[in-house]
């Protein structure tokens, strides 16, 4: 009888020792659940500006996180993303609880990211990445206050799109302001906002920030069809006009000067003009003789290209003319040319021909790939002809 109701008594003791585990775990589960918090996240709908760029709807990516921040909590949490929330117009973030509301909000999160008196301070990155159809994740900054878990985000910058046409292998993108004026660095939002934020560019404009560069990774291949390149800008950038400049992977670089007031607009979209881009993956430098090419093929092939029975002549001034002339007949080709040509400028091209030489008088862009050792070469907008010039004999 007593070997029973010890064995009854430990019986009960183990169920006792299980009933308190069980007790803790939820004690434990309901600690860890109320030091965290969760908010529903949606972005604003507006064509051209979203974290992903999917038909003008704002559209969470996988990995995205936030940053929250009240006045307890002046440095900020990070907020990340409910997993399979990405592609979402709304989505989940968790992250540790701060307290209180109201909170105030900015995407992409940011460690040096903080909020005083009233005002998110944080950076903009100086170099962003492509992202084939849009920007590169976290590139577009958005920013939201609620005094409730629903936080609807808004844009604080705008977009430049940026088409290219031409050929070589584009490497990075580079626009310059011609203003004094930062396109990246140190910003503030003031969080008082009734309806649509504001975001000051606090940054010192030096010459470092007056320039953006969009890295395209490995590189893009262009052709006759233009590539999107998108620019998330600060709004009122560009009014004065600005240069881009476009990098290929040998090195070789092709600029474009425009005096145009684009006038950035939050959360609006800018359009260039195509722009026409030819860099050092031209099939015309693999030419050296006086000539014009077609260059539209696999490779370059000659339409009127100096030879053995051929003389050539250079006429100067700020007007210059290069002139291959037949020794044999009375045919000549003359291409007339600004004195003064730069390197991946665009110039006109005064084309004339005496008798057949099979290039048809016109004046044609072209844009400068190369000059070295008294020759140039010149490709024109459409990237199907080339020329090769002497403007020294």
């Amino acid at each position: 009888m007593i070997f029973k109701r010890l064995i009854q008594m430990r019986k009960l003791s183990y169920l006792l020792i299980l009933l308190l585990l069980c007790l803790s775990c939820v004690h434990d589960r309901q600690k860890e659940e109320s030091l965290t918090k969760t908010f529903q996240a949606t972005g604003e709908s507006n064509p051209g500006t979203r974290t992903a760029l999917t038909d003008g709807q704002v559209l969470w990516s996988e990995g995205d996180c936030i940053s929250v921040f009240n006045t307890a909590c002046p440095a900020g949490e990070q907020y990340a993303i409910t997993p399979g929330d990405g592609g979402k117009n709304q989505a989940s973030f968790t992250g540790t609880d701060i307290g209180v509301g109201p909170w105030y909000s900015l995407y992409p999160h940011s460690g040096d990211a903080s909020f005083n008196d009233g005002a998110l301070s944080f950076s903009l990155p100086g170099v962003q990445l492509y992202s084939d159809g849009g920007f590169g994740q976290g590139a577009n900054p958005m920013v939201a206050v609620s005094a409730s878990n629903n936080l609807y985000f808004k844009n604080i910058c705008g977009l430049l799109l940026v088409p290219l046409k031409g050929s070589g292998t584009v490497k990075s993108i580079t626009i310059t302001s011609s203003s004094q004026e930062a396109l990246w660095g140190s910003a503030k939002v003031n969080m008082g906002y009734s309806d649509i934020p504001e975001l000051e560019m606090t940054q010192v404009p030096d010459e470092e920030h007056k320039s953006l560069t969009l890295d395209c990774g490995e590189g893009l291949t262009l052709g006759e069809e233009a590539l999107n390149f998108y620019f998330v800008i600060p709004p009122g950038a560009l009014t004065g006009g600005f240069t881009i400049t476009v990098s290929d992977n040998t090195g070789h670089q092709f600029s474009k000067q425009t005096s145009s007031s684009i006038g950035i607009l939050r959360s609006t979209l800018k359009h260039m003009a195509p722009l026409s881009c030819p860099l050092a993956g031209s099939r015309l430098l693999s030419c050296t003789e006086w000539g014009v090419y077609d260059i539209s093929g696999a490779e370059a092939e000659g339409i009127r290209v100096f030879g053995k029975d051929d003389q050539a002549a250079l006429r100067s001034g700020l007007e210059m003319q290069f002139r291959i002339q037949s020794l044999v007949n009375a045919n000549a080709l003359c291409i007339g040319f600004p004195a003064s040509m730069v390197e991946g400028e665009s110039y006109n091209l005064v084309l004339q021909s005496v008798g057949d030489t099979g290039v048809d008088d016109a004046t044609v862009s072209a844009v400068l790939l190369k000059r070295e050792d008294g020759k140039c070469w010149l490709e024109d907008a459409s990237g199907k002809v080339g020329y090769i010039i002497a403007d020294e004999l």
